[in-house]
């Protein structure tokens, strides 16, 4: 690790994690590439998952335990200010940093010093572009809601953020459940985003997990028609005009599809009448039911013709041995 300012901050958070913590710090510890600090935040874990990470004695550490729980986003936000490193990454308590995550990301950064975010995205969904690409903010909105492709669906442990970056926006938002979400779509309107091939971490899934039982349900869609109101009606949102109709269109038609499909045509009347209010439902949304979005944006429609940059062709210069 350098003398300075670490390249990468690694946050890891951690409640009830002594099943899997272990994993998690020694893949961090165990990396290919050494320029980072190692924060771990505990949140008033009641298992032996503290006793764990205080077994753990390395100078590239530090950690807490927080005298009470405070939940996930607060506890994201606690690292966050105590990071040095000029990017973020958080690998969880129950995740496992593959061995060259970092080391490949340094090679992404430094390339693209511009990025404010990095996604970690199936390349194959993407075949307009050769990875690693930049795309800037009218792109990547255009991608999100004039596409059918699941960007939205990426978590914070195929994210890598600029640190500086997360902070001047408030880090994340303590109101959403499904906060992954929502800083996605925030900083993709004020920040270039640069794609590069998924699987920085293992991400450990279950069905007890907290953010899943929100998605599946009218919870978590309530909170994504919130977030896709904010992000439109938010002062640095690129598009406008026509542009921003399209968008503007293509939400609520999804909208009134999904909150119809998941009351009245399953026979949650009662549901019906009493929750369309916080969508501002009207008759005259009814017939958007019938109607069809506009997701055919692609960035380059000649197939075979991908966009692409000098990242792939740059010669390495040999040294003499």
């Amino acid at each position: 690790m350098s003398t300075g300012q670490p390249l990468f901050t690694v946050a890891t958070i951690t409640y009830n994690s002594g099943k899997w913590v272990s994993q998690a710090i020694e893949s961090i510890l165990c990396s290919s590439f050494t320029d980072f600090e190692l924060l771990i935040s505990d949140d008033c874990s009641t298992d032996d998952t503290w006793s764990i990470i205080q077994g753990y004695k390395d100078p590239r550490i530090r950690t807490w335990r927080n005298e009470q729980n405070i939940g996930e986003y607060p506890n994201r936000n606690k690292v966050l200010e105590a990071a040095a490193g000029k990017y973020i990454l958080f690998v969880d308590g129950d995740d496992i940093l593959y061995r060259d995550s970092l080391r490949n990301l340094s090679e992404y950064v430094q390339a693209f010093p511009e990025a404010g975010m990095l996604w970690g995205l199936n390349p194959q969904l993407f075949p307009f572009y050769v990875f690693p690409y930049l795309v800037h903010p009218k792109e990547s909105i255009k991608l999100i809601y004039q596409t059918m492709i699941p960007i939205s669906t990426i978590g914070f442990g195929e994210m890598l953020f600029k640190t500086e970056v997360l902070r001047s926006c408030g880090g994340m938002s303590e109101k959403y459940k499904i906060g992954d979400t929502y800083i996605k779509k925030k900083l993709a309107i004020i920040t270039p985003v640069l794609f590069v091939p998924i699987g920085l971490i293992f991400w450990r899934q279950s069905d007890y997990q907290a953010s899943k039982k929100i998605a599946n349900g009218l919870d978590g869609f309530f909170e994504r028609v919130s977030i896709d109101k904010e992000i439109i009606n938010h002062l640095s949102f690129p598009l406008s005009g026509k542009e921003k109709d399209v968008i503007v269109r293509n939400i609520r038609i999804g909208v009134v599809k999904i909150f119809i499909s998941s009351t009245m045509l399953k026979g949650h009347f009662y549901s019906f009448f009493v929750l369309a209010k916080k969508i501002e439902l009207s008759w005259n949304d009814l017939p958007l039911l019938f109607k069809k979005g506009d997701y055919s944006y692609r960035p380059s429609p000649v197939l075979g013709e991908p966009l692409m940059n000098k990242y792939h062709f740059k010669h390495h210069v040999l040294k003499d041995s």
